[in-house]
């Protein structure tokens, strides 16, 4: 009999017993062992053959949705040539801006390349914003697919100690929390920011390490509005614009508290 101490020794199960009892059952496990291996192979096998025949399928697109969304860029269109006659009003209280970028679709051409410079390339996310006419002009380019006003430091700080993500320089397209102190100190600690609170206060009042800070974060990722509200379905009317101090209560709903 083999040495190998990692391999069962056969012995009989009951006093009498021949060895070949033990052997059956050893036999018996390794089949049993074997088929859940062939099994899992196989299930692994059709998951992979599904992916690989989802990347090759044609994507097909009603005519109806083509005509909607045609209508939607046309009108958009519309709307950005009209939308530079008015005056921007008066700014808002607060030194920064919190702005969301809600569910809509169907944007213009115009329309993308202001979110992408404000960074809401994704649906469901926020960035903070100077409260400068600047920022205000481009809000307003971008205002059926955004919504925005002054956050309270508390809101920052939750936000921040949440959801808020680090540009990793050596690996850019992961995202990397930013809740432990540590990690803040370790990528922000060159910029005088040491906790969740420094990074809070210096976005809150956009003092001068303001915009090298926001440099280095990702843009927030909220929660969907539809699975807030409960409802699977798409929104009828979007939240736009300028809600003013009500943005703390809409971000407490899409933070998910």
């Amino acid at each position: 009999m083999d040495d190998d101490p990692q391999k069962a020794v056969l012995q009989p199960r009951n006093p009498g017993e021949s060895i070949k009892v033990a052997e059956t059952v050893l036999k018996r496990r390794d089949r049993n062992l074997k088929a859940a291996s062939d099994r899992a192979a196989q299930i692994a096998r059709i998951r992979n053959n599904k992916k690989e025949y989802k990347k090759g399928k044609l994507k097909i697109i009603r005519a109806e949705k083509l005509v909607k969304d045609c209508r939607n860029r046309l009108n958009d269109r519309r709307r950005l040539k009209n939308c530079g006659k008015k005056p921007l009003g008066k700014k808002g209280k607060g030194r920064i801006i919190a702005a969301v970028r809600n569910g809509r679709i169907g944007t213009s051409e115009e329309a993308k390349v202001t979110l992408r410079e404000l960074g809401l390339t994704g649906r469901n996310s926020l960035v903070f914003l100077p409260n400068t006419d600047d920022s205000a002009t481009k809000l307003r380019k971008a205002k059926p697919y955004t919504f925005y006003g002054p956050p309270t430091f508390k809101m920052v700080f939750d936000l921040i100690h949440k959801r808020a993500s680090f540009k990793d320089p050596e690996q850019p397209k992961e995202r990397k929390a930013l809740s432990d102190n540590v990690l803040i100190e370790k990528h922000l600690g060159d910029l005088g920011v040491l906790c969740t609170e420094d990074l809070a206060h210096v976005i809150h009042t956009r003092s001068k390490q303001f915009e090298k800070v926001s440099e280095r974060l990702w843009p927030i990722r909220l929660n969907d509005a539809k699975k807030v509200t409960g409802s699977m379905m798409n929104e009828k009317y979007f939240t736009t614009g300028n809600i003013g101090e009500g943005i703390n209560n809409k971000l407490v709903k899409l933070l998910g508290e």
